[in-house]
């Protein structure tokens, strides 16, 4: 059901929050893909943290063991990780971590294992630490980083056990293999299909969460974070944005004479209109109830202006018809505001085509408004400026 329309203030914030990818016709914009240098989730945090406080400790126990039974090199070597990870874990509470340190400290971790089963004076049993790799692998790295990663130290594995279990006839035999490589093989097989359904299941509660589900356009919580990264990107390159604040014009009266059912219609029409009129990198999407943004990349005022003024006409001139038959129009006023024109920060940006909207209702609606009569507090401050 649409909700009713409302005026008055509405809390506009820009907070951080997840994003979406994917071509303009289905709603998904560049704006939204993620950043590969942002921290990780915090399922893998925790993964991480979990593991690490293990590897120190078992590193710490391990080196006194190889101590004691003589083995120096490799005690040096589990003594470098252990401290290693032990400044590791401080360091991650305190910083971001990116995927980047995660796959250093795997190379680390997976190559300080295959260096201790090299070793001649290692146990056998030592080798039963390998059937961690795939799964490990697989919950800090994700499906396909985790699963190279596997055959990648998998296949040194097999090479160093062939290697020292050569003159060991039990060892060799063909059922020792076969125990060794299909045990290693189900690990594998076993981690990369929780992976994969983890990240399907992931993936779609993103888009439930990022997605208006009655038009089917990113909603408010995939805007504010691709505003965000719009603002920084532009500031970086010197670059223009514009934001469009629009508003169905008597979407009240829609709902109350016609039914819910017609202003659904309605938004639906109107969310296809702005999917059909703007490019590929601007996003749109539906900021709740009877309004929408829309974010413009790489563009001036008078871009915005032309893209603005042809939403406006396109609406005006749309028929809306509903299931019942009933056939209706809608027009739309809409605001819009300029970076850095306007306004240096994405709030206050998003105040500004607010403003300019309800101006563009309360004169008249069914206008584009990029201006309005500065207010005592604006006067003050370009007389400062």
């Amino acid at each position: 059901m649409t909700a009713p329309c409302r005026r008055g203030r509405r809390r506009l914030s820009v907070n951080a929050g997840p994003a979406v990818s994917g071509p303009a016709a289905t709603g998904k914009r560049p704006e939204l893909m993620a950043d590969n240098r942002a921290t990780i989730d915090p399922q893998r945090l925790l993964v991480l943290q979990t593991l690490l406080a293990f590897t120190v400790g078992g590193c710490l126990l391990f080196s006194a063991l190889n101590i004691q039974r003589g083995v120096y090199p490799l005690a040096a070597i589990e003594l470098l990780i252990g401290m290693f990870s032990a400044w590791l874990l401080y360091w991650i509470a305190r910083n971001r971590l990116t995927q980047r340190w995660i796959m250093l400290y795997l190379v680390l971790f997976f190559g300080t294992m295959m260096i201790a089963i090299s070793t001649p004076d290692g146990t056998p049993t030592i080798f039963v630490w390998v059937f961690l790799i795939p799964l490990i692998s697989h919950l800090l790295l994700g499906r396909r980083h985790g699963l190279l990663i596997s055959v990648l130290f998998l296949s040194l594995s097999a090479a160093i056990y062939f290697q020292r279990a050569g003159d060991d006839s039990e060892l060799m035999s063909t059922i020792a293999i076969a125990n060794v490589v299909l045990c290693a093989l189900v690990i594998m097989a076993l981690s990369y299909a929780y992976e994969s359904a983890r990240e399907q299941t992931e993936q779609r509660l993103h888009r439930l969460a990022t997605t208006d589900a009655l038009t089917g356009l990113p909603n408010r919580s995939a805007l504010e974070p691709a505003l965000e990264r719009k603002h920084a990107e532009a500031r970086r390159e010197g670059a223009s944005y514009a934001l469009l604040s629009m508003d169905l014009d008597h979407f009240k009266a829609i709902n109350d004479q016609q039914g819910h059912n017609a202003g659904d219609r309605a938004l639906q029409v109107f969310a296809d209109l702005l999917r059909q009129r703007l490019r590929a990198s601007d996003l749109p999407c539906r900021w709740g109830g009877e309004e929408f943004q829309v974010l413009l990349s790489g563009t001036g005022r008078e871009g915005a202006l032309h893209i603005a003024e042809t939403i406006r006409a396109a609406a005006a001139a749309t028929d809306v018809t509903t299931d019942d038959g009933i056939t209706f129009r809608v027009t739309v006023s809409i605001g819009v505001a300029v970076y850095p024109e306007d306004a240096d920060d994405p709030a206050t940006l998003l105040v500004m085509a607010d403003r300019r909207l309800y101006y563009a209702k309360e004169t008249g609606r069914n206008r584009v408004i990029d201006r309005t009569p500065a207010l005592p507090e604006e006067e003050t401050r370009r007389a400062d400026g």
